[in-house]
């Protein structure tokens, strides 16, 4: 039984060596690999030198990319920290002039009038620059161009104590912080 076995376990090893014997030989084929030649260099032609000097115009896309980034300050009303039509327009512009400077962040200051704690205007400062800085996400503006900081009533533009000059100290501010 065992010489039996053994034999067929021969014979199998026997076809197995012949099998790998049978496709390692063969004739060898050999291909004939010439690479493709250098392409010439084209013939040098001397072109008559530009005797115009002048410098071509300035395109108009040009010019008007290249106008310095002016934002605007936007001012809202007493005790609010919501937009008004004028300041939602102002900030419109704001924002298309921000998505074509896309290498420039910004920090929007938040400002209050002189009415008021301390504590407080500096509560409604940072929500008047957090509303300021959501309008302008809405535009498509990067979060991480913009920051906020609350100034309250610290930093009056108008240190009068008027009507007038409250109306003007309720603002964010736009501070160019790179370019």
């Amino acid at each position: 039984m065992m010489n039996k076995r053994q034999t067929i376990l021969k014979f199998i090893l026997l076809a197995c060596i012949l099998v790998l014997l049978a496709g390692c030989g063969g004739s060898k084929e050999t291909v004939n690999f010439e690479p493709d030649p250098f392409p010439e260099p084209d013939p040098v032609t001397e072109e008559p030198a530009n005797l115009n000097l002048e410098p071509d115009p300035p395109k108009e896309d040009d010019i008007q990319s290249k106008q310095p980034l002016v934002l605007k300050t936007i001012n809202f009303d007493f005790d609010r920290s919501s937009l008004t039509p004028t300041a939602k327009a102002m900030l419109a512009e704001n924002a298309r002039q921000l998505l074509e400077n896309p290498a420039v962040s910004v920090r929007i200051e938040g400002h209050c009038d002189e009415r008021g704690t301390v504590e407080y205007n500096l509560a409604l400062g940072e929500m008047r620059a957090m509303v300021t800085r959501d309008y302008l996400i809405n535009y498509g503006i990067s979060p991480n161009q913009i920051t906020v900081l609350s100034y309250g009533k610290e930093r009056p533009l108008d240190p009068r104590h008027t009507p007038d000059a409250w109306d003007k100290n309720r603002r964010a501010e736009f501070l160019k912080i790179t370019q």
